[in-house]
């Protein structure tokens, strides 16, 4: 696993962002991602989506403001496997 994406699993993990409880997709990645180089952010982008595929971090549309934005959070019933895959 990317060592950025378990950074930004840990993230959400440790500020509770799970089930119901979310946070803006773009505000977290932003953070995480603006220092990787451009193969780095290739890599982090596929394994990303696998883990929206499988099922292990929730991708939502919610209304923010005027427009809608994707909001992430994890998945309150995959904890078991995502700490898993974290440690």
């Amino acid at each position: 696993m990317n060592r950025t994406l378990r950074d930004v699993i840990r993230t959400l993990d440790s500020k509770r962002i799970i089930g119901h409880k979310h946070i803006p997709e773009d505000k977290l990645l932003n953070q995480k991602i603006k220092w990787l180089k451009r193969e780095e952010r290739k890599q982090f982008e596929k394994e990303y989506k696998e883990l929206i595929n499988r099922g292990l971090i929730i991708r939502l549309k919610k209304r923010t403001g005027k427009d809608y934005d994707w909001h992430i959070s994890l998945n309150p019933r995959k904890l078991k496997e995502i700490n898993e895959m974290i440690s």
